[in-house]
């Protein structure tokens, strides 16, 4: 008797859950096919900031301050680099590059933060106060952007558009790149369409602070990260909840090829175990409906996950767990297809099967940790 209610409801759950999952990626693939570049020419061109948040960053920096430098915008702009408490050569490198470009870069150092504060939220509000910029483009201290960066994100500003969600990508070198940092690809890819679908549906689900852009104005209407200012992650995410509560028609994604960013993938499984951690901890700080979304999709992979373990005790599961499993994988497949057309990375293909069969699991003791505060951050 225990095991048939446990039967039914295992397989009733799995539909349930797996019927929600599909009609969502059905919405995400159409959504994916109305995405399109801006194209704002306003006069004068506005004034911008480009903001970047460093701690201890002196392996990456030349390579990141190199290229945003070398921006080709027409307009005035201006770079902000916060050197947040770093204890290696990050401001002997900063200073050196100040020198070089005494007009154009700008150097906040920071001795302190108030306690119970995200350093990289201080950082960032402290660049604010101190920027001239109209619209503030941001990126991190280990990217690498093309010098049409700050010009293509600035024409996704049009009318009405108060927040641009910007693409980033892991490189990867054929027969070089390990197992690993191919599979953080596919998977960072996974996000980056999920993010794009949702903001063309309006459904502001995730983003990345390594290419985000938003007006100084908004921030400055929002309270910044007032009320988030404490959790340790979602400068980037968690300001796009706050725009979405209000006015989830002014935000956009970009999908315009040179305003992509690169970013450096985890070397070791620890580091992108915390790092999986970190991006799920906040989750639970969204609006109600995206915590609504997120939820059912994770009670999704939940259940694929447990489910083989019930089915120990039941064909009837294993046969519903195998249908269910066939279908997201299916279901992923197209979406990721469209995903690899749109930001043009059709050489990930061969690795997605990989990523699907360790997705499930990966991503479930990821959040559940996560949401108990367990993860380590610099």
């Amino acid at each position: 008797m225990v095991f048939a209610v446990i039967t039914y409801l295992a397989i009733s759950l799995l539909a349930l859950f797996g019927i929600f999952y599909a009609v969502l990626e059905i919405r995400f693939f159409k959504a994916l096919g109305s995405v399109r570049s801006g194209t704002s020419e306003v006069e004068p061109a506005p004034k911008v900031s480009v903001l970047i948040a460093a701690r201890n960053e002196s392996e990456g920096i030349r390579q990141t301050l190199d290229s945003v430098l070398a921006q080709d915008y027409r307009g005035q702009w201006e770079v902000w680099v916060a050197d947040d408490r770093s204890e290696d050569d990050t401001p002997k490198i900063l200073e050196e590059y100040r020198l070089r470009y005494p007009d154009l870069l700008h150097i906040l150092t920071i001795q302190s933060i108030p306690a119970g504060v995200s350093p990289k939220k201080h950082a960032i509000s402290r660049m604010i106060e101190e920027c001239s910029g109209e619209i503030l483009v941001l990126t991190d201290a280990d990217c690498v952007v093309q010098s049409s960066w700050v010009t293509g994100i600035v024409k996704e500003f049009e009318p009405g558009i108060e927040l641009v969600a910007g693409h980033s990508y892991i490189p990867t070198q054929p027969g070089k790149s390990s197992v690993l940092i191919c599979m953080q690809a596919v998977e960072t890819l996974i996000y980056r369409v999920a993010g794009t679908a949702g903001l063309a549906m309006q459904l502001p689900l995730t983003s990345t602070g390594n290419n985000l852009a938003y007006r100084k104005s908004f921030f400055k209407n929002v309270n910044g990260f007032e009320n988030v200012i404490k959790i340790q992650s979602g400068d980037d995410d968690l300001l796009m909840q706050k725009l979405a509560s209000d006015r989830p028609w002014a935000m956009r994604y970009c999908i315009t090829p040179s305003t992509f960013v690169t970013t450096s993938g985890k070397e070791t499984l620890k580091e992108l175990w915390e790092q999986r951690k970190r991006w799920a901890s906040k989750t639970i700080y969204y609006s109600p409906k995206i915590v609504f979304v997120l939820s059912m999709v994770f009670l999704h992979l939940v259940f694929l996950t447990i489910c083989p373990i019930l089915s120990v005790f039941s064909p009837q599961v294993l046969v519903a767990t195998a249908i269910a499993y066939g279908v997201k994988c299916i279901g992923d497949l197209v979406l990721i297809l469209r995903g690899l057309k749109v930001f043009r990375q059709e050489h990930l293909l061969k690795w997605c099967i990989p990523v699907e069969v360790v997705h499930a699991p990966f991503t479930v003791f990821a959040v559940l940790f996560g949401l108990l505060g367990r993860f380590k951050w610099k």
